[in-house]
């Protein structure tokens, strides 16, 4: 008889827990968030944090009609994602630093770092890649081990993406080559 009691009373106190609980529930303000139309889908995937910093209007259609003279872009519009290897031998051949007059090399001595530059694949007018490239230039020329080097190569060696949404990021090693110089030029005096 007792088991039979206690039965009724688990039962009891089962039932009443479950109906607390569904008429709390039901006093709440429950609010499901609604399915999202298309319109809502595009301006979220319009939002993205890290994308807005490097595409103006979220520009990634070109026509890469870029055209260049071997050192520089002359004109037209394009991408630096499909051009980083045209870039990188625009930097080998005009942005590599000169052996003044009253230099020499030291035998071969050369010491070589790595660079990253980013790329986000969005599109430019010739001039703004122009400046690119002398900004890696420049970034090269901060990282030589001192002033008595100087660039000598650029070379491609990799690269990845630091977000699903960018920025690729880029390596280039770039060697350097010591060299020594006269304090003042010499001159050669006729007799």
């Amino acid at each position: 008889m007792k088991t039979l009691h206690t039965n009724y009373v688990l039962k009891g106190l089962a039932v009443m827990l479950i109906s607390f609980v569904l008429f709390s529930c039901e006093k709440d303000d429950i609010n499901f968030p609604e399915e999202p139309n298309n319109e809502q889908v595009l301006q979220k995937t319009d939002e993205r944090p890290d994308q807005g910093s490097y595409c103006v209007n979220y520009d990634r259609g070109c026509a890469d009609d870029l055209i260049d003279d071997g050192c520089n872009f002359t004109s037209g519009n394009g991408r630096d994602m499909p051009n980083q290897y045209l870039m990188v031998d625009m930097l080998n051949d005009c942005r590599r630093e000169t052996l003044p007059n009253n230099c020499s090399w030291v035998g071969n001595t050369t010491v070589t770092t790595t660079i990253e530059v980013d790329l986000n694949n969005c599109c430019y007018p010739f001039y703004a890649l122009n400046s690119r490239l002398d900004s890696w230039k420049a970034q090269a020329q901060a990282a030589k081990p001192n002033s008595s080097y100087l660039i000598t190569n650029y070379q491609r060696i990799g690269g990845y993406m630091v977000t699903s949404y960018g920025p690729y990021r880029m390596k280039i090693r770039v060697t350097y080559r010591k060299k020594i110089c006269a304090l003042t030029p010499i001159r050669y005096i006729k007799k």
